[in-house]
Protein backbone atom coordinates (compact mmCIF):
# COMPACT_ATOMS: atom_id res chain seq x y z
CA UNK A 1 0.00 0.00 0.00
CA UNK A 2 1.27 3.45 -0.85
CA UNK A 3 2.35 5.65 1.99
CA UNK A 4 0.78 8.76 0.44
CA UNK A 5 -1.55 9.29 -2.48
CA UNK A 6 -0.67 10.99 -5.74
CA UNK A 7 -2.85 13.99 -4.83
CA UNK A 8 -0.97 14.49 -1.58
CA UNK A 9 2.45 14.38 -3.25
CA UNK A 10 1.28 16.80 -5.93
CA UNK A 11 0.16 19.26 -3.26
CA UNK A 12 3.42 18.77 -1.38
CA UNK A 13 5.39 19.52 -4.54
CA UNK A 14 3.38 22.70 -5.10
CA UNK A 15 3.99 23.72 -1.49
CA UNK A 16 7.75 23.26 -1.73
CA UNK A 17 8.07 25.02 -5.07
CA UNK A 18 5.68 27.93 -4.44
CA UNK A 19 5.63 28.34 -0.65
CA UNK A 20 8.56 30.69 -0.06
CA UNK A 21 9.24 31.56 -3.71
CA UNK A 22 6.21 33.82 -4.04
CA UNK A 23 7.22 36.05 -1.11
CA UNK A 24 9.96 38.11 -2.72
CA UNK A 25 11.49 36.13 -5.63
CA UNK A 26 9.14 37.82 -8.20
CA UNK A 27 10.67 41.18 -7.32
CA UNK A 28 14.16 39.86 -7.98
CA UNK A 29 13.04 38.40 -11.31
CA UNK A 30 11.42 41.69 -12.34
CA UNK A 31 14.51 43.63 -11.32
CA UNK A 32 16.51 41.84 -14.04
CA UNK A 33 13.98 40.60 -16.61
CA UNK A 34 11.65 43.65 -16.43
CA UNK A 35 8.33 42.96 -18.21
CA UNK A 36 9.41 39.42 -19.17
CA UNK A 37 9.87 38.28 -15.59
CA UNK A 38 7.36 35.47 -16.06
CA UNK A 39 9.82 33.77 -18.44
CA UNK A 40 12.20 33.29 -15.52
CA UNK A 41 9.77 30.79 -13.98
CA UNK A 42 9.65 28.83 -17.25
CA UNK A 43 13.43 28.64 -17.64
CA UNK A 44 13.97 27.63 -14.01
CA UNK A 45 11.27 24.96 -14.35
CA UNK A 46 12.93 23.52 -17.47
CA UNK A 47 16.25 23.27 -15.64
CA UNK A 48 14.58 21.42 -12.75
CA UNK A 49 13.10 18.83 -15.11
CA UNK A 50 16.49 17.12 -15.43
CA UNK A 51 17.11 16.43 -11.70
CA UNK A 52 13.47 15.39 -11.24
CA UNK A 53 13.93 12.82 -13.99
CA UNK A 54 17.12 11.56 -12.33
CA UNK A 55 15.35 11.32 -8.96
CA UNK A 56 12.52 9.31 -10.47
CA UNK A 57 14.96 6.85 -12.00
CA UNK A 58 16.82 6.61 -8.70
CA UNK A 59 13.71 6.12 -6.58
CA UNK A 60 12.68 3.10 -8.63
CA UNK A 61 15.63 1.23 -7.15
CA UNK A 62 14.49 1.95 -3.59
CA UNK A 63 10.67 1.69 -3.54
CA UNK A 64 10.44 1.27 0.24
CA UNK A 65 12.99 3.91 1.26
CA UNK A 66 13.38 7.64 1.11
CA UNK A 67 16.54 9.05 -0.47
CA UNK A 68 18.40 9.46 2.82
CA UNK A 69 17.75 5.83 3.73
CA UNK A 70 18.97 4.81 0.28
CA UNK A 71 22.20 6.78 0.69
CA UNK A 72 23.01 5.15 4.03
CA UNK A 73 22.01 1.62 3.02
CA UNK A 74 23.99 1.69 -0.24
CA UNK A 75 27.20 3.21 1.14
CA UNK A 76 27.24 3.40 4.94
CA UNK A 77 30.36 5.62 5.19
CA UNK A 78 30.18 7.69 2.01
CA UNK A 79 26.40 7.96 2.33
CA UNK A 80 26.68 9.41 5.83
CA UNK A 81 29.31 11.90 4.66
CA UNK A 82 26.99 13.09 1.89
CA UNK A 83 24.13 13.15 4.36
CA UNK A 84 26.16 15.39 6.68
CA UNK A 85 26.63 17.87 3.83
CA UNK A 86 22.93 17.76 3.03
CA UNK A 87 22.17 18.26 6.72
CA UNK A 88 24.02 21.59 6.63
CA UNK A 89 22.18 22.49 3.43
CA UNK A 90 18.77 21.69 4.94
CA UNK A 91 19.64 23.67 8.06
CA UNK A 92 20.51 26.75 6.00
CA UNK A 93 17.26 26.41 4.02
CA UNK A 94 15.31 26.16 7.27
CA UNK A 95 17.19 29.17 8.67
CA UNK A 96 16.56 31.25 5.54
CA UNK A 97 12.85 30.45 5.39
CA UNK A 98 12.38 31.03 9.12
CA UNK A 99 13.99 34.46 8.82
CA UNK A 100 11.84 35.36 5.80
CA UNK A 101 8.53 34.38 7.39
CA UNK A 102 9.48 36.02 10.69
CA UNK A 103 10.16 39.33 9.00
CA UNK A 104 6.96 39.03 6.95
CA UNK A 105 4.79 38.36 10.01
CA UNK A 106 6.38 41.21 11.90
CA UNK A 107 5.82 43.69 9.06
CA UNK A 108 2.32 42.60 8.10
CA UNK A 109 0.62 41.26 11.23
CA UNK A 110 2.62 42.10 14.38
CA UNK A 111 4.56 45.33 13.80
CA UNK A 112 4.78 46.19 17.52
CA UNK A 113 6.05 42.77 18.64
CA UNK A 114 9.84 42.24 18.96
CA UNK A 115 11.17 40.13 16.13
CA UNK A 116 12.81 37.61 18.49
CA UNK A 117 9.40 36.94 20.04
CA UNK A 118 7.75 36.56 16.65
CA UNK A 119 10.43 34.10 15.56
CA UNK A 120 10.04 32.09 18.77
CA UNK A 121 6.26 31.89 18.31
CA UNK A 122 6.75 30.67 14.74
CA UNK A 123 9.30 28.11 15.95
CA UNK A 124 6.94 26.79 18.65
CA UNK A 125 4.20 26.33 16.07
CA UNK A 126 6.46 24.41 13.72
CA UNK A 127 7.93 22.18 16.43
CA UNK A 128 4.50 20.90 17.45
CA UNK A 129 3.62 20.34 13.79
CA UNK A 130 6.80 18.39 13.06
CA UNK A 131 6.45 16.20 16.16
CA UNK A 132 3.27 14.83 14.57
CA UNK A 133 5.32 13.38 11.73
CA UNK A 134 5.10 13.70 7.99
CA UNK A 135 1.44 12.67 8.02
CA UNK A 136 0.54 15.79 9.99
CA UNK A 137 2.41 18.00 7.54
CA UNK A 138 0.75 16.29 4.58
CA UNK A 139 -2.68 16.75 6.13
CA UNK A 140 -1.99 20.44 6.67
CA UNK A 141 -0.82 20.67 3.07
CA UNK A 142 -4.14 19.21 1.93
CA UNK A 143 -5.95 21.97 3.82
CA UNK A 144 -3.94 25.10 3.09
CA UNK A 145 -2.47 24.54 -0.39
CA UNK A 146 -5.91 24.21 -2.05
CA UNK A 147 -6.96 27.40 -0.24
CA UNK A 148 -3.87 29.14 -1.59
CA UNK A 149 -4.60 27.92 -5.12
CA UNK A 150 -8.24 29.02 -4.96
CA UNK A 151 -7.18 32.44 -3.64
CA UNK A 152 -4.70 32.94 -6.48
CA UNK A 153 -7.15 31.75 -9.13
CA UNK A 154 -9.89 34.13 -7.96
CA UNK A 155 -7.65 37.19 -7.66
CA UNK A 156 -7.89 38.11 -11.40
CA UNK A 157 -11.68 38.28 -11.04
CA UNK A 158 -11.39 40.99 -8.37
CA UNK A 159 -8.74 43.08 -10.12
CA UNK A 160 -10.62 43.46 -13.40
CA UNK A 161 -9.86 46.88 -14.87
CA UNK A 162 -6.85 47.42 -12.61
CA UNK A 163 -4.76 45.20 -14.87
CA UNK A 164 -2.73 47.19 -17.40
CA UNK A 165 -1.52 44.92 -20.22
CA UNK A 166 0.67 47.67 -21.63
CA UNK A 167 3.12 46.82 -18.84
CA UNK A 168 4.15 43.73 -20.83
CA UNK A 169 5.26 45.68 -23.91
CA UNK A 170 7.27 44.91 -25.97
CA UNK A 171 5.86 41.41 -25.94
CA UNK A 172 8.24 39.64 -28.33
CA UNK A 173 11.55 41.34 -27.57
CA UNK A 174 12.83 39.99 -24.24
CA UNK A 175 16.19 41.00 -22.85
CA UNK A 176 17.93 37.62 -22.86
CA UNK A 177 20.67 38.59 -20.42
CA UNK A 178 18.15 39.95 -17.91
CA UNK A 179 15.89 36.90 -18.24
CA UNK A 180 18.82 34.57 -17.54
CA UNK A 181 19.84 36.57 -14.46
CA UNK A 182 16.25 36.58 -13.20
CA UNK A 183 15.99 32.83 -13.80
CA UNK A 184 19.12 32.35 -11.71
CA UNK A 185 17.44 34.06 -8.74
CA UNK A 186 14.19 32.20 -9.23
CA UNK A 187 15.92 28.81 -9.48
CA UNK A 188 17.40 29.15 -6.00
CA UNK A 189 13.89 29.12 -4.48
CA UNK A 190 12.06 26.83 -6.90
CA UNK A 191 14.69 24.13 -6.35
CA UNK A 192 13.17 23.45 -2.93
CA UNK A 193 10.87 21.00 -4.71
CA UNK A 194 13.86 18.63 -4.81
CA UNK A 195 13.49 18.16 -1.03
CA UNK A 196 10.43 15.96 -1.60
CA UNK A 197 12.35 12.76 -2.56
CA UNK A 198 14.39 13.04 0.64
CA UNK A 199 11.30 12.50 2.83
CA UNK A 200 9.02 10.43 0.56
CA UNK A 201 9.52 6.77 -0.32
CA UNK A 202 9.91 5.58 -3.89
CA UNK A 203 6.43 4.07 -4.03
CA UNK A 204 4.80 7.43 -3.36
CA UNK A 205 7.20 9.57 -5.37
CA UNK A 206 6.18 8.37 -8.81
CA UNK A 207 6.33 10.11 -12.16
CA UNK A 208 2.74 11.28 -12.14
CA UNK A 209 2.95 12.98 -8.75
CA UNK A 210 6.37 14.54 -9.39
CA UNK A 211 5.58 15.97 -12.84
CA UNK A 212 2.09 17.22 -11.96
CA UNK A 213 3.37 18.94 -8.82
CA UNK A 214 6.17 20.61 -10.78
CA UNK A 215 3.86 21.66 -13.61
CA UNK A 216 1.16 23.12 -11.37
CA UNK A 217 3.69 24.88 -9.15
CA UNK A 218 5.30 26.52 -12.18
CA UNK A 219 1.92 27.57 -13.56
CA UNK A 220 0.97 29.19 -10.23
CA UNK A 221 4.23 31.14 -10.12
CA UNK A 222 3.81 32.33 -13.72
CA UNK A 223 0.29 33.55 -12.98
CA UNK A 224 1.41 35.31 -9.80
CA UNK A 225 4.30 37.10 -11.54
CA UNK A 226 2.01 38.15 -14.39
CA UNK A 227 -0.58 39.52 -11.98
CA UNK A 228 2.11 41.44 -10.09
CA UNK A 229 3.34 43.02 -13.32
CA UNK A 230 -0.13 43.90 -14.57
CA UNK A 231 -1.47 45.34 -11.30
CA UNK A 232 1.56 46.81 -9.52
CA UNK A 233 3.70 47.63 -12.54
CA UNK A 234 7.25 46.59 -13.32
CA UNK A 235 9.01 49.76 -12.02
CA UNK A 236 7.39 49.42 -8.59
CA UNK A 237 7.49 45.62 -8.52
CA UNK A 238 11.27 45.50 -8.84
CA UNK A 239 11.67 47.71 -5.74
CA UNK A 240 9.46 45.77 -3.32
CA UNK A 241 10.55 43.23 -0.72
CA UNK A 242 7.10 41.63 -0.48
CA UNK A 243 5.43 42.02 -3.90
CA UNK A 244 2.87 39.30 -3.21
CA UNK A 245 1.61 41.10 -0.13
CA UNK A 246 1.51 44.39 -2.00
CA UNK A 247 -0.50 42.66 -4.71
CA UNK A 248 -3.02 41.42 -2.14
CA UNK A 249 -3.30 44.93 -0.68
CA UNK A 250 -4.71 46.09 -4.01
CA UNK A 251 -7.77 43.91 -3.38
CA UNK A 252 -10.62 46.09 -2.15
CA UNK A 253 -14.09 44.59 -2.45
CA UNK A 254 -16.03 47.28 -0.61
CA UNK A 255 -15.38 50.00 1.95
CA UNK A 256 -16.26 47.51 4.65
CA UNK A 257 -13.61 45.04 3.42
CA UNK A 258 -10.90 47.64 2.99
CA UNK A 259 -8.36 45.41 4.78
CA UNK A 260 -9.09 42.32 2.72
CA UNK A 261 -5.36 41.63 2.74
CA UNK A 262 -5.61 40.47 6.36
CA UNK A 263 -8.11 37.80 5.38
CA UNK A 264 -5.83 36.57 2.58
CA UNK A 265 -2.84 36.65 4.94
CA UNK A 266 -4.76 34.46 7.39
CA UNK A 267 -5.06 31.86 4.61
CA UNK A 268 -1.53 32.07 3.24
CA UNK A 269 0.64 32.40 6.36
CA UNK A 270 -0.25 28.85 7.55
CA UNK A 271 0.86 27.65 4.11
CA UNK A 272 4.25 29.27 4.63
CA UNK A 273 4.49 27.75 8.11
CA UNK A 274 3.76 24.29 6.70
CA UNK A 275 6.55 24.69 4.15
CA UNK A 276 9.03 25.67 6.87
CA UNK A 277 7.74 22.74 8.93
CA UNK A 278 8.82 20.43 6.11
CA UNK A 279 12.25 22.10 6.21
CA UNK A 280 12.52 21.38 9.93
CA UNK A 281 11.27 17.83 9.42
CA UNK A 282 13.82 16.95 6.75
CA UNK A 283 16.63 18.47 8.84
CA UNK A 284 15.65 16.41 11.89
CA UNK A 285 15.17 13.32 9.74
CA UNK A 286 18.69 13.73 8.35
CA UNK A 287 20.07 13.55 11.90
CA UNK A 288 18.06 10.39 12.49
CA UNK A 289 19.31 8.74 9.28
CA UNK A 290 22.93 9.56 10.13
CA UNK A 291 22.73 8.03 13.60
CA UNK A 292 20.63 4.88 13.62
CA UNK A 293 19.96 4.87 17.37
CA UNK A 294 18.84 8.52 17.62
CA UNK A 295 15.16 9.14 18.27
CA UNK A 296 14.29 11.73 15.65
CA UNK A 297 11.46 13.39 17.57
CA UNK A 298 13.91 14.34 20.31
CA UNK A 299 16.02 16.18 17.74
CA UNK A 300 13.22 18.53 16.65
CA UNK A 301 13.73 20.95 19.52
CA UNK A 302 17.56 21.15 19.32
CA UNK A 303 17.49 21.49 15.53
CA UNK A 304 14.72 24.09 15.74
CA UNK A 305 16.58 26.14 18.34
CA UNK A 306 19.77 25.90 16.28
CA UNK A 307 17.90 27.25 13.26
CA UNK A 308 16.35 29.96 15.44
CA UNK A 309 19.79 31.17 16.56
CA UNK A 310 21.31 30.87 13.08
CA UNK A 311 18.46 32.88 11.54
CA UNK A 312 19.70 35.94 13.43
CA UNK A 313 23.41 35.12 13.22
CA UNK A 314 23.49 34.55 9.46
CA UNK A 315 20.96 37.19 8.40
CA UNK A 316 20.73 40.40 10.39
CA UNK A 317 17.95 41.73 8.11
CA UNK A 318 15.89 40.80 5.08
CA UNK A 319 18.18 42.75 2.74
CA UNK A 320 20.97 40.25 3.33
CA UNK A 321 18.68 37.38 2.30
CA UNK A 322 17.67 39.36 -0.77
CA UNK A 323 21.33 39.82 -1.78
CA UNK A 324 22.33 36.30 -0.75
CA UNK A 325 20.11 34.69 -3.39
CA UNK A 326 22.74 35.14 -6.11
CA UNK A 327 25.38 33.04 -4.33
CA UNK A 328 22.82 30.69 -2.79
CA UNK A 329 21.55 29.58 -6.21
CA UNK A 330 25.02 28.23 -7.03
CA UNK A 331 24.82 25.99 -3.93
CA UNK A 332 21.34 24.79 -4.86
CA UNK A 333 22.47 24.01 -8.41
CA UNK A 334 25.32 21.85 -7.11
CA UNK A 335 23.28 19.83 -4.61
CA UNK A 336 19.81 19.79 -6.20
CA UNK A 337 20.60 19.88 -9.94
CA UNK A 338 23.94 18.13 -10.46
CA UNK A 339 24.08 15.89 -7.39
CA UNK A 340 20.92 13.87 -8.30
CA UNK A 341 22.73 12.61 -11.42
CA UNK A 342 25.73 11.59 -9.33
CA UNK A 343 23.49 9.80 -6.84
CA UNK A 344 21.69 8.08 -9.71
CA UNK A 345 25.01 6.65 -10.93
CA UNK A 346 26.33 5.89 -7.45
CA UNK A 347 23.49 4.38 -5.42
CA UNK A 348 22.56 0.73 -5.94
CA UNK A 349 20.49 -1.51 -3.67
CA UNK A 350 22.54 -4.11 -1.85
CA UNK A 351 21.67 -7.75 -2.34
CA UNK A 352 21.86 -10.18 0.54
CA UNK A 353 24.85 -12.51 0.38
CA UNK A 354 25.36 -16.00 1.74
CA UNK A 355 26.08 -14.73 5.24
CA UNK A 356 29.68 -16.06 5.47
CA UNK A 357 31.29 -12.64 5.75
CA UNK A 358 31.01 -11.31 9.31
CA UNK A 359 33.18 -8.21 8.97
CA UNK A 360 30.34 -5.84 8.18
CA UNK A 361 27.59 -7.51 10.17
CA UNK A 362 26.81 -4.41 12.20
CA UNK A 363 26.45 -2.33 9.03
CA UNK A 364 24.19 -4.95 7.51
CA UNK A 365 22.04 -4.97 10.60
CA UNK A 366 21.58 -1.21 10.33
CA UNK A 367 20.72 -1.57 6.65
CA UNK A 368 18.15 -4.25 7.45
CA UNK A 369 16.68 -2.10 10.22
CA UNK A 370 16.41 0.84 7.80
CA UNK A 371 14.71 -1.37 5.21
CA UNK A 372 12.31 -2.78 7.80
CA UNK A 373 11.52 0.73 8.99
CA UNK A 374 10.79 1.88 5.44
CA UNK A 375 8.54 -1.14 4.84
CA UNK A 376 6.66 -0.53 8.10
CA UNK A 377 6.14 3.11 7.19
CA UNK A 378 4.78 2.08 3.81
CA UNK A 379 2.45 -0.50 5.31
CA UNK A 380 1.09 1.67 8.09
CA UNK A 381 0.77 4.80 5.96
CA UNK A 382 2.54 7.02 8.52
CA UNK A 383 6.02 8.44 8.80
CA UNK A 384 7.19 9.42 12.28
CA UNK A 385 10.48 10.78 13.49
Amino acid sequence: MKQFTTRQIVLLGILMEVGITLIHAPAQAADHANQHAYWTCVIAAIVLCLPIWAMLRLKRRFPDQDLMQAMVSSHPVLGRLLLAIYLILFLIIFTRDLRIITDLVEVVLLPLTPIVVVSLIVLLTMVFMVKGGMSTLINMTEIFVPLLIVTLLTMPLFFGGNMDFSMLRPYLHPEVDGVIKGSWRMLGYMADIMIVPFVISGKSYNGRSAWFGHLLGTAILIMLVLLSELVIGVPILSRLFYPSYELVRQLQLTDFLDRFDLFVAALTVPTFLTKIGVDLYVTSLAVKRMFAHVWGSLMVWPVGLLGYVCSFMLFSNIVQIYDFSREWTAVMVIFFVFMPFLLWMLLRPKFKGSGNDDKSSSGRERDRSDQKEGQQESETGHTHL
